[in-house]
Protein backbone atom coordinates (compact mmCIF):
# COMPACT_ATOMS: atom_id res chain seq x y z
CA UNK A 1 0.00 0.00 0.00
CA UNK A 2 1.32 3.46 -0.88
CA UNK A 3 2.37 5.76 1.96
CA UNK A 4 1.83 9.51 1.45
CA UNK A 5 4.11 10.83 4.19
CA UNK A 6 3.93 14.40 2.94
CA UNK A 7 0.16 14.48 3.17
CA UNK A 8 0.06 12.90 6.59
CA UNK A 9 2.74 15.20 7.92
CA UNK A 10 0.86 18.29 6.80
CA UNK A 11 -2.44 17.03 8.14
CA UNK A 12 -1.92 16.65 11.87
CA UNK A 13 0.51 15.31 14.48
CA UNK A 14 4.05 14.43 13.57
CA UNK A 15 4.89 10.82 12.81
CA UNK A 16 7.37 9.24 15.19
CA UNK A 17 9.76 6.42 14.42
CA UNK A 18 8.55 2.83 14.36
CA UNK A 19 8.53 1.01 17.65
CA UNK A 20 9.99 -2.36 18.57
CA UNK A 21 8.62 -5.38 16.71
CA UNK A 22 5.06 -6.22 17.68
CA UNK A 23 5.92 -9.88 17.97
CA UNK A 24 8.20 -9.15 20.91
CA UNK A 25 6.76 -10.06 24.32
CA UNK A 26 7.08 -7.55 27.16
CA UNK A 27 7.60 -9.67 30.26
CA UNK A 28 6.54 -6.78 32.50
CA UNK A 29 3.17 -6.44 30.82
CA UNK A 30 0.61 -8.27 32.91
CA UNK A 31 -2.36 -7.28 30.78
CA UNK A 32 -3.29 -9.74 28.06
CA UNK A 33 -6.28 -10.26 25.81
CA UNK A 34 -7.08 -13.30 23.70
CA UNK A 35 -8.60 -12.48 20.30
CA UNK A 36 -10.24 -15.09 18.11
CA UNK A 37 -10.96 -14.49 14.42
CA UNK A 38 -13.02 -17.01 12.43
CA UNK A 39 -13.98 -16.47 8.80
CA UNK A 40 -16.57 -19.26 8.92
CA UNK A 41 -19.04 -16.84 10.53
CA UNK A 42 -19.89 -13.81 8.42
CA UNK A 43 -21.99 -10.66 8.83
CA UNK A 44 -22.51 -7.49 6.76
CA UNK A 45 -20.54 -6.20 3.79
CA UNK A 46 -18.60 -2.99 4.19
CA UNK A 47 -19.93 0.00 2.23
CA UNK A 48 -17.39 2.53 3.49
CA UNK A 49 -17.04 5.89 5.19
CA UNK A 50 -18.09 9.28 3.95
CA UNK A 51 -18.92 12.95 4.37
CA UNK A 52 -20.98 15.68 2.70
CA UNK A 53 -20.53 19.01 0.94
CA UNK A 54 -24.14 20.11 1.50
CA UNK A 55 -25.28 23.71 2.07
CA UNK A 56 -22.19 25.23 0.51
CA UNK A 57 -19.68 23.26 2.59
CA UNK A 58 -18.16 21.96 -0.64
CA UNK A 59 -17.08 25.55 -1.34
CA UNK A 60 -15.16 25.84 1.95
CA UNK A 61 -11.84 24.96 0.31
CA UNK A 62 -12.17 27.67 -2.35
CA UNK A 63 -9.94 29.98 -0.28
CA UNK A 64 -7.09 27.49 -0.49
CA UNK A 65 -4.53 27.33 -3.26
CA UNK A 66 -5.33 25.01 -6.16
CA UNK A 67 -2.66 22.62 -4.90
CA UNK A 68 -4.07 22.54 -1.38
CA UNK A 69 -7.61 22.04 -2.68
CA UNK A 70 -6.42 18.89 -4.42
CA UNK A 71 -4.45 17.82 -1.36
CA UNK A 72 -7.57 18.07 0.81
CA UNK A 73 -9.57 15.99 -1.67
CA UNK A 74 -6.77 13.45 -1.80
CA UNK A 75 -6.47 13.35 1.98
CA UNK A 76 -10.18 12.62 2.32
CA UNK A 77 -10.83 10.21 -0.54
CA UNK A 78 -7.61 8.48 -1.58
CA UNK A 79 -7.87 4.87 -0.39
CA UNK A 80 -4.31 5.08 0.95
CA UNK A 81 -4.93 8.20 3.05
CA UNK A 82 -8.36 9.06 4.51
CA UNK A 83 -9.98 6.30 2.43
CA UNK A 84 -13.50 7.75 2.33
CA UNK A 85 -15.66 6.30 -0.43
CA UNK A 86 -19.12 7.82 0.17
CA UNK A 87 -20.05 11.40 -0.75
CA UNK A 88 -23.52 12.64 0.23
CA UNK A 89 -24.91 15.43 -1.93
CA UNK A 90 -27.80 17.71 -1.05
CA UNK A 91 -30.49 17.87 -3.75
CA UNK A 92 -31.25 21.49 -3.03
CA UNK A 93 -34.73 22.98 -2.81
CA UNK A 94 -34.00 26.61 -1.87
CA UNK A 95 -33.65 29.55 -4.27
CA UNK A 96 -30.36 29.35 -6.12
CA UNK A 97 -29.73 25.76 -5.05
CA UNK A 98 -32.49 23.87 -6.82
CA UNK A 99 -32.45 22.18 -10.21
CA UNK A 100 -35.98 23.54 -10.76
CA UNK A 101 -35.74 27.31 -10.27
CA UNK A 102 -39.20 27.95 -11.78
CA UNK A 103 -41.58 25.18 -10.68
CA UNK A 104 -44.82 24.99 -12.64
CA UNK A 105 -48.22 25.81 -11.17
CA UNK A 106 -49.50 22.27 -11.70
CA UNK A 107 -47.97 18.78 -12.06
CA UNK A 108 -48.72 19.02 -15.80
CA UNK A 109 -45.58 21.16 -16.17
CA UNK A 110 -43.55 22.41 -17.85
CA UNK A 111 -40.42 21.36 -15.92
CA UNK A 112 -37.15 23.02 -16.91
CA UNK A 113 -34.20 21.50 -15.05
CA UNK A 114 -30.60 22.69 -14.86
CA UNK A 115 -27.59 22.27 -12.59
CA UNK A 116 -27.71 25.05 -9.97
CA UNK A 117 -25.31 27.96 -9.98
CA UNK A 118 -21.68 27.63 -8.93
CA UNK A 119 -21.52 23.97 -9.95
CA UNK A 120 -24.34 22.91 -7.63
CA UNK A 121 -22.92 24.97 -4.75
CA UNK A 122 -19.52 23.36 -5.45
CA UNK A 123 -20.90 19.84 -4.91
CA UNK A 124 -20.26 18.93 -8.54
CA UNK A 125 -16.65 20.12 -8.22
CA UNK A 126 -16.19 18.15 -4.99
CA UNK A 127 -17.57 15.01 -6.64
CA UNK A 128 -15.22 15.44 -9.60
CA UNK A 129 -12.22 15.90 -7.29
CA UNK A 130 -13.22 12.95 -5.12
CA UNK A 131 -13.52 10.74 -8.20
CA UNK A 132 -10.01 11.70 -9.19
CA UNK A 133 -8.69 9.95 -6.09
CA UNK A 134 -11.43 7.33 -5.71
CA UNK A 135 -12.81 6.23 -9.09
CA UNK A 136 -15.29 3.94 -7.29
CA UNK A 137 -16.90 6.78 -5.37
CA UNK A 138 -20.36 5.99 -3.99
CA UNK A 139 -22.40 9.15 -4.56
CA UNK A 140 -25.50 9.49 -2.41
CA UNK A 141 -27.87 12.19 -3.70
CA UNK A 142 -30.37 13.07 -0.99
CA UNK A 143 -33.10 15.70 -0.70
CA UNK A 144 -33.87 17.61 2.50
CA UNK A 145 -37.17 18.80 1.04
CA UNK A 146 -39.25 18.87 -2.09
CA UNK A 147 -39.69 22.28 -3.76
CA UNK A 148 -42.21 24.38 -1.85
CA UNK A 149 -44.74 24.21 -4.70
CA UNK A 150 -44.92 20.42 -4.18
CA UNK A 151 -45.67 20.60 -0.44
CA UNK A 152 -48.64 21.06 1.83
CA UNK A 153 -47.15 24.23 3.32
CA UNK A 154 -46.08 25.81 0.03
CA UNK A 155 -42.58 26.35 1.46
CA UNK A 156 -39.42 24.30 1.27
CA UNK A 157 -38.67 25.26 4.88
CA UNK A 158 -40.66 24.69 8.03
CA UNK A 159 -41.65 21.06 7.61
CA UNK A 160 -44.80 20.23 5.69
CA UNK A 161 -45.44 17.11 3.62
CA UNK A 162 -45.26 16.13 -0.01
CA UNK A 163 -48.72 16.68 -1.49
CA UNK A 164 -50.54 13.42 -2.12
CA UNK A 165 -49.59 11.48 1.01
CA UNK A 166 -52.18 10.80 3.69
CA UNK A 167 -52.90 13.74 5.96
CA UNK A 168 -52.45 16.36 3.24
CA UNK A 169 -55.23 18.37 1.62
CA UNK A 170 -53.59 19.83 -1.47
CA UNK A 171 -55.14 20.84 -4.77
CA UNK A 172 -52.76 18.54 -6.66
CA UNK A 173 -50.91 15.29 -6.05
CA UNK A 174 -47.24 16.12 -6.56
CA UNK A 175 -45.73 12.72 -5.74
CA UNK A 176 -44.85 11.74 -9.32
CA UNK A 177 -43.48 15.21 -9.97
CA UNK A 178 -41.25 14.95 -6.90
CA UNK A 179 -40.08 11.50 -7.98
CA UNK A 180 -39.18 12.85 -11.42
CA UNK A 181 -37.44 15.82 -9.79
CA UNK A 182 -35.15 13.49 -7.85
CA UNK A 183 -34.48 11.28 -10.86
CA UNK A 184 -33.64 14.34 -12.95
CA UNK A 185 -30.86 15.25 -10.49
CA UNK A 186 -29.29 11.86 -11.21
CA UNK A 187 -29.62 12.50 -14.95
CA UNK A 188 -27.97 15.92 -14.72
CA UNK A 189 -24.96 14.44 -12.93
CA UNK A 190 -24.86 11.59 -15.41
CA UNK A 191 -24.51 14.18 -18.18
CA UNK A 192 -21.40 15.41 -16.36
CA UNK A 193 -19.95 11.89 -16.32
CA UNK A 194 -20.79 11.19 -12.67
CA UNK A 195 -22.72 8.11 -11.59
CA UNK A 196 -25.10 8.32 -8.64
CA UNK A 197 -25.27 5.13 -6.58
CA UNK A 198 -27.97 5.97 -4.03
CA UNK A 199 -30.97 8.31 -4.22
CA UNK A 200 -32.99 9.58 -1.28
CA UNK A 201 -36.18 11.62 -0.84
CA UNK A 202 -35.89 12.36 2.89
CA UNK A 203 -33.59 13.89 5.46
CA UNK A 204 -34.61 13.70 9.11
CA UNK A 205 -38.35 13.42 8.38
CA UNK A 206 -39.03 13.23 12.12
CA UNK A 207 -37.60 16.71 12.80
CA UNK A 208 -38.71 20.24 11.88
CA UNK A 209 -35.83 22.71 12.21
CA UNK A 210 -37.97 25.64 10.94
CA UNK A 211 -34.91 27.56 9.74
CA UNK A 212 -33.74 25.46 6.79
CA UNK A 213 -34.92 22.97 4.17
CA UNK A 214 -37.04 20.23 5.74
CA UNK A 215 -39.95 17.94 4.96
CA UNK A 216 -41.77 15.71 7.43
CA UNK A 217 -43.00 12.14 7.10
CA UNK A 218 -44.02 9.25 9.29
CA UNK A 219 -43.77 5.64 8.15
CA UNK A 220 -47.27 5.58 6.66
CA UNK A 221 -46.64 8.74 4.64
CA UNK A 222 -43.26 7.37 3.56
CA UNK A 223 -45.12 4.37 2.18
CA UNK A 224 -47.42 6.66 0.21
CA UNK A 225 -44.45 8.26 -1.52
CA UNK A 226 -41.98 5.38 -1.76
CA UNK A 227 -44.59 3.11 -3.36
CA UNK A 228 -44.73 5.65 -6.20
CA UNK A 229 -41.05 6.65 -6.19
CA UNK A 230 -39.38 3.23 -6.11
CA UNK A 231 -40.93 1.80 -9.31
CA UNK A 232 -40.19 5.04 -11.14
CA UNK A 233 -36.52 4.94 -10.11
CA UNK A 234 -36.15 1.31 -11.16
CA UNK A 235 -37.73 2.05 -14.54
CA UNK A 236 -35.35 4.96 -15.18
CA UNK A 237 -32.20 3.47 -13.58
CA UNK A 238 -32.53 -0.24 -12.71
CA UNK A 239 -29.18 -0.29 -10.88
CA UNK A 240 -29.78 2.87 -8.84
CA UNK A 241 -30.48 2.17 -5.17
CA UNK A 242 -33.16 3.98 -3.16
CA UNK A 243 -32.68 4.94 0.50
CA UNK A 244 -35.03 5.22 3.44
CA UNK A 245 -35.17 7.50 5.37
CA UNK A 246 -32.31 9.28 7.21
CA UNK A 247 -34.13 9.72 10.53
CA UNK A 248 -32.41 11.74 13.26
CA UNK A 249 -31.41 8.65 15.23
CA UNK A 250 -31.43 4.88 15.24
CA UNK A 251 -34.46 4.68 17.54
CA UNK A 252 -36.39 7.17 15.40
CA UNK A 253 -35.50 5.18 12.27
CA UNK A 254 -36.75 1.97 13.88
CA UNK A 255 -40.08 3.67 14.64
CA UNK A 256 -40.46 4.80 11.03
CA UNK A 257 -39.52 1.37 9.66
CA UNK A 258 -42.01 -0.34 11.93
CA UNK A 259 -44.81 1.84 10.59
CA UNK A 260 -43.61 1.35 7.03
CA UNK A 261 -43.52 -2.42 7.51
CA UNK A 262 -47.16 -2.52 8.64
CA UNK A 263 -48.13 -1.55 5.09
CA UNK A 264 -45.62 -3.86 3.40
CA UNK A 265 -43.38 -0.95 2.45
CA UNK A 266 -39.96 -2.39 3.33
CA UNK A 267 -39.65 -3.62 -0.28
CA UNK A 268 -39.64 -0.02 -1.53
CA UNK A 269 -36.05 0.83 -0.62
CA UNK A 270 -32.61 -0.75 -1.01
CA UNK A 271 -30.50 0.86 1.73
CA UNK A 272 -31.56 1.63 5.30
CA UNK A 273 -30.17 5.06 6.29
CA UNK A 274 -30.14 6.80 9.66
CA UNK A 275 -28.33 9.58 11.53
CA UNK A 276 -26.68 9.44 14.92
CA UNK A 277 -27.96 12.64 16.54
CA UNK A 278 -31.01 11.80 18.63
CA UNK A 279 -30.04 8.21 19.46
CA UNK A 280 -27.18 5.86 18.64
CA UNK A 281 -27.62 2.26 17.59
CA UNK A 282 -28.34 -0.26 20.35
CA UNK A 283 -29.32 -3.26 18.25
CA UNK A 284 -29.18 -4.27 14.59
CA UNK A 285 -31.97 -3.18 12.27
CA UNK A 286 -32.09 -6.66 10.74
CA UNK A 287 -35.41 -7.65 12.33
CA UNK A 288 -37.15 -4.79 10.51
CA UNK A 289 -35.47 -5.26 7.13
CA UNK A 290 -35.54 -7.68 4.23
CA UNK A 291 -31.79 -8.02 3.82
CA UNK A 292 -31.04 -4.35 3.05
CA UNK A 293 -27.72 -2.96 4.31
CA UNK A 294 -27.67 -0.15 6.86
CA UNK A 295 -25.48 2.95 6.76
CA UNK A 296 -25.24 5.86 9.17
CA UNK A 297 -25.25 8.83 6.81
CA UNK A 298 -24.73 11.93 8.98
CA UNK A 299 -23.45 12.98 12.36
CA UNK A 300 -21.45 15.78 13.90
CA UNK A 301 -21.14 17.43 17.27
CA UNK A 302 -22.23 20.77 15.90
CA UNK A 303 -20.19 22.56 18.54
CA UNK A 304 -18.47 25.86 17.91
CA UNK A 305 -15.02 24.65 19.01
CA UNK A 306 -12.80 22.87 16.51
CA UNK A 307 -11.43 19.61 17.95
CA UNK A 308 -8.49 18.22 15.94
CA UNK A 309 -7.07 15.89 18.62
CA UNK A 310 -7.10 12.13 19.12
CA UNK A 311 -7.37 11.73 22.90
CA UNK A 312 -6.45 14.80 24.92
CA UNK A 313 -9.62 16.19 26.53
CA UNK A 314 -11.88 13.14 26.39
CA UNK A 315 -14.68 15.02 24.62
CA UNK A 316 -16.97 13.14 22.27
CA UNK A 317 -15.47 14.56 19.11
CA UNK A 318 -11.92 13.42 19.50
CA UNK A 319 -10.72 10.78 17.07
CA UNK A 320 -10.46 8.06 19.71
CA UNK A 321 -14.15 8.41 20.62
CA UNK A 322 -15.13 8.22 16.97
CA UNK A 323 -13.20 4.98 16.54
CA UNK A 324 -15.35 3.53 19.33
CA UNK A 325 -18.61 4.93 17.88
CA UNK A 326 -17.85 3.22 14.59
CA UNK A 327 -16.91 -0.01 16.32
CA UNK A 328 -20.26 -0.18 18.11
CA UNK A 329 -22.09 0.53 14.87
CA UNK A 330 -20.19 -2.19 13.01
CA UNK A 331 -20.86 -4.87 15.61
CA UNK A 332 -24.55 -3.96 15.22
CA UNK A 333 -24.30 -4.76 11.49
CA UNK A 334 -23.99 -1.19 10.20
CA UNK A 335 -22.19 -1.28 6.84
CA UNK A 336 -21.04 2.34 6.52
CA UNK A 337 -20.49 5.47 8.57
CA UNK A 338 -20.49 9.11 7.45
CA UNK A 339 -19.43 12.35 9.05
CA UNK A 340 -21.50 15.48 8.40
CA UNK A 341 -19.34 17.89 6.39
CA UNK A 342 -16.10 17.06 4.61
CA UNK A 343 -14.70 20.57 5.14
CA UNK A 344 -15.91 23.78 6.78
CA UNK A 345 -14.62 26.81 8.64
CA UNK A 346 -14.77 26.53 12.43
CA UNK A 347 -16.64 24.18 14.71
CA UNK A 348 -16.68 20.39 14.82
CA UNK A 349 -19.05 19.78 11.92
CA UNK A 350 -16.28 18.84 9.47
CA UNK A 351 -13.28 16.56 9.10
CA UNK A 352 -11.14 19.35 7.65
CA UNK A 353 -11.13 22.87 9.11
CA UNK A 354 -10.34 25.60 6.58
CA UNK A 355 -9.02 28.90 7.90
CA UNK A 356 -8.34 31.28 5.06
CA UNK A 357 -5.42 29.89 3.09
CA UNK A 358 -4.61 27.12 5.57
CA UNK A 359 -6.33 23.97 6.76
CA UNK A 360 -6.12 21.32 9.47
CA UNK A 361 -7.29 17.70 9.50
CA UNK A 362 -9.15 16.32 12.52
CA UNK A 363 -7.97 13.08 14.09
CA UNK A 364 -11.51 11.85 13.44
CA UNK A 365 -10.41 11.24 9.86
CA UNK A 366 -7.66 8.90 11.07
CA UNK A 367 -10.28 6.92 12.98
CA UNK A 368 -12.09 6.53 9.65
CA UNK A 369 -8.86 5.55 7.92
CA UNK A 370 -8.06 2.95 10.58
CA UNK A 371 -11.10 1.09 9.31
CA UNK A 372 -11.70 2.07 5.71
CA UNK A 373 -8.14 2.09 4.40
CA UNK A 374 -7.92 -1.62 5.11
CA UNK A 375 -11.51 -2.91 5.10
CA UNK A 376 -12.45 -1.81 1.62
CA UNK A 377 -16.01 -1.59 0.21
CA UNK A 378 -17.24 -5.14 -0.32
CA UNK A 379 -15.22 -6.56 2.58
CA UNK A 380 -17.21 -8.97 4.74
CA UNK A 381 -17.19 -8.69 8.50
CA UNK A 382 -16.20 -11.99 10.06
CA UNK A 383 -16.36 -13.31 13.59
CA UNK A 384 -14.05 -11.55 16.04
CA UNK A 385 -14.08 -11.96 19.81
CA UNK A 386 -12.01 -10.69 22.68
CA UNK A 387 -11.69 -11.83 26.29
CA UNK A 388 -11.35 -8.25 27.54
CA UNK A 389 -14.21 -5.72 27.13
CA UNK A 390 -11.90 -2.70 27.03
CA UNK A 391 -10.11 -4.18 24.02
CA UNK A 392 -12.55 -3.85 21.12
CA UNK A 393 -12.06 -5.75 17.88
CA UNK A 394 -13.72 -6.30 14.52
CA UNK A 395 -12.38 -8.25 11.55
CA UNK A 396 -13.04 -7.84 7.84
CA UNK A 397 -12.14 -10.12 4.95
CA UNK A 398 -11.59 -8.32 1.65
CA UNK A 399 -12.53 -9.82 -1.70
CA UNK A 400 -8.84 -10.49 -2.46
CA UNK A 401 -8.40 -12.58 0.69
CA UNK A 402 -6.61 -9.98 2.79
CA UNK A 403 -7.94 -9.39 6.30
CA UNK A 404 -8.20 -6.18 8.33
CA UNK A 405 -8.34 -6.42 12.10
CA UNK A 406 -8.85 -3.00 13.77
CA UNK A 407 -8.25 -3.20 17.53
CA UNK A 408 -9.10 -0.39 19.97
CA UNK A 409 -7.50 -0.33 23.42
CA UNK A 410 -9.62 1.81 25.74
CA UNK A 411 -7.35 1.19 28.72
CA UNK A 412 -4.64 3.54 29.92
CA UNK A 413 -2.07 0.76 29.73
CA UNK A 414 -0.67 -1.52 27.06
CA UNK A 415 -2.27 -4.87 26.27
CA UNK A 416 -0.55 -7.90 24.83
CA UNK A 417 -2.80 -9.60 22.30
CA UNK A 418 -2.79 -13.33 21.65
CA UNK A 419 -4.34 -13.53 18.20
CA UNK A 420 -5.77 -16.80 16.84
CA UNK A 421 -7.07 -16.96 13.25
CA UNK A 422 -9.31 -19.57 11.67
CA UNK A 423 -10.49 -19.88 8.07
CA UNK A 424 -8.12 -17.32 6.54
CA UNK A 425 -5.03 -17.95 4.44
CA UNK A 426 -2.59 -15.31 5.68
CA UNK A 427 0.94 -15.31 7.09
CA UNK A 428 2.08 -11.68 7.17
CA UNK A 429 0.88 -8.76 9.32
CA UNK A 430 1.52 -5.10 8.64
CA UNK A 431 0.67 -2.95 11.63
CA UNK A 432 -0.69 0.63 11.65
CA UNK A 433 -0.99 2.71 14.81
CA UNK A 434 -3.25 5.67 15.54
CA UNK A 435 -2.88 7.61 18.80
CA UNK A 436 -1.83 11.08 19.93
CA UNK A 437 1.47 10.76 18.05
CA UNK A 438 0.53 8.59 15.06
CA UNK A 439 -1.93 9.00 12.20
CA UNK A 440 -2.50 5.45 10.91
CA UNK A 441 1.27 5.15 10.80
CA UNK A 442 2.93 1.94 9.71
CA UNK A 443 4.96 0.85 12.73
CA UNK A 444 5.91 -2.72 11.92
CA UNK A 445 5.42 -5.83 9.83
CA UNK A 446 6.14 -9.47 10.60
CA UNK A 447 5.41 -12.99 9.47
CA UNK A 448 3.68 -15.65 11.52
CA UNK A 449 2.72 -19.32 11.30
CA UNK A 450 -0.23 -21.58 12.07
CA UNK A 451 -2.72 -18.73 12.21
CA UNK A 452 -1.49 -17.24 15.45
CA UNK A 453 0.69 -14.40 16.63
CA UNK A 454 1.29 -12.17 19.62
CA UNK A 455 1.35 -8.38 19.46
CA UNK A 456 0.83 -5.35 21.66
CA UNK A 457 -1.64 -2.50 21.43
CA UNK A 458 -0.73 0.79 23.07
CA UNK A 459 -3.02 2.58 25.57
CA UNK A 460 -5.87 4.74 24.20
CA UNK A 461 -5.02 3.76 20.66
CA UNK A 462 -6.38 2.10 17.56
CA UNK A 463 -4.15 -0.46 15.93
CA UNK A 464 -5.04 -2.04 12.61
CA UNK A 465 -3.47 -5.35 11.64
CA UNK A 466 -3.52 -5.81 7.86
CA UNK A 467 -3.04 -9.52 7.14
CA UNK A 468 -2.07 -11.08 3.82
CA UNK A 469 -0.35 -14.09 2.29
CA UNK A 470 3.28 -13.51 1.33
Amino acid sequence: MKHYSAILASAAAAVVSAQAPDVAIDAKNLFTAAITINAATTYQKMMGGGCSGAFGAACATNSLSATDQQTVARTLFDENVGALSILRNLIGSSNGATILPNPPATPAGPFNYSIPANNDSCQLTLAQNALRYNPKLYLYADAWSAPGRFKSTGSERGGGHICGVRGTNCTYDWREAYANYLIEYVRLYEQQGIKTSLLGAYNEPDFNPFTYSAMLSDGFQAYDFLSVFYPMVKKAYPDLSVSCCDSTGARQQRDLLYELSRLGGIKYFDVNTYHNYQSDIKEPFDDLLQGQPTIETEWSDGGSTWTPTWDISGNNFEGFQWAIYMHHAFVNNVAGWSHWWCSWTGGDASLVNVNGTSYQVAARLWAFAGYFRFARPGAVRIYADTTVPEVRVTAWKNSNGTVAVPVINSAHYTYTLNMQLFGVDVNKATVYLTDNAHNVTRVNSFRFQDGKFQAKVEPRSMKTFFLEMK
